[in-house]
């Protein structure tokens, strides 16, 4: 049963945590966020909007492949 929940709610839930990581990342603003020296140029290239946007996009990723995994499904 949980399968078939992962099987079918993969993608939706995928989407809701990269749009949730997004969100959360622009609507609680700090000082500065500690990134890795070697991803330090990314927020300079792309801007502070356009890294958070990719960091939603990267947790909605790893999300669908946890879902992947939970169902028991190939990527292909």
């Amino acid at each position: 049963m949980i399968k078939k929940f992962f099987s079918i709610a993969k993608f939706p839930i995928s989407i809701v945590v990269g749009g949730y990581a997004y969100f959360w990342l622009i609507n609680n603003p700090q000082e500065s966020y500690p990134i890795p020296i070697i991803l330090y140029w990314i927020p300079d290239v792309i801007g502070w909007n356009g890294f958070f946007i990719l960091l939603g996009i990267l947790a909605g990723l790893i999300t669908l492949g946890i879902c992947l995994s939970l169902a028991g499904e190939d990527e292909d």
